[in-house]
């Protein structure tokens, strides 16, 4: 008898591992006519031209400026909206709550509270 490996996965790249979805699109039949009549003379599929168009739009997209002022805008408010939470929650915990954690130190670890985040009981 020969021996099987145990369970050996052959390793892929995370390229691989990723799996193609459906993205729909409606569009106006006129358009879809041209798409079709150019597709017949390019050759190309019509998820070919599709993700060329995605891809142009997302590169084009991502290097207007108008855009990235946007998303920075995002990025920020969202980091006032977590340093208010954080503020919240330090007020709650105590003092040691709103110092900085350490690179690598969990927020359990910085902190020593019961279950659930609330105040552990007063023994007598």
């Amino acid at each position: 008898m020969s021996e099987q490996q145990p369970d050996m996965q052959p390793q892929v790249s995370p390229e691989e591992e990723r799996k193609v979805v459906v993205f729909a699109v409606r569009i106006d039949p006129t358009l879809r006519e041209q798409i079709e009549g150019l597709r017949g003379i390019t050759g190309h599929s019509v998820n070919d031209v599709g993700v060329e168009a995605l891809n142009d739009w997302v590169a084009k997209t991502l290097t207007d400026e108008n855009v990235q002022q946007k998303a920075m805008a995002e990025l920020d408010a969202e980091e006032k909206r977590l340093q208010e939470r954080r503020a919240a929650i330090a007020g709650i915990l105590g003092a040691k709550a709103s110092e900085e954690i350490n690179p690598g130190e969990t927020a359990s670890e910085a902190t020593t509270t019961s279950r659930g985040g609330r105040r552990p009981k007063a023994t007598e």
